[in-house]
């Protein structure tokens, strides 16, 4: 099977939803991070803002594609909590 993995093109993502978190296509591709995304793989630690009218909310976190049950590919995206980062 090659469920694994499965190659995404970069025009089936909605860079207007992730432009929302501000993320740019620009960014995540200079930084190598749209490669690893459209691979399948997550993404390195990125820093992202969400601005909405009800939020202003400054978070590390990491990208990914999955797949709806439809069969589209959206990209998930798991934040960071800065507390489970200072484990002395």
């Amino acid at each position: 099977g090659s469920e694994m993995c499965k190659e995404t093109e970069e025009e089936q993502i909605d860079w207007n939803a992730l432009a929302k978190a501000d993320i740019g296509r620009e960014q995540l591709e200079q930084d190598g991070n749209l490669a690893l995304l459209l691979q399948g793989r997550e993404t390195g630690i990125i820093s992202l803002r969400l601005k909405t009218p009800v939020i202003d909310l400054a978070t590390d976190a990491t990208l990914r594609i999955v797949e709806t049950p439809e069969g589209r590919p959206v990209v998930e995206i798991n934040g960071i909590h800065s507390e489970e980062k200072q484990h002395n």
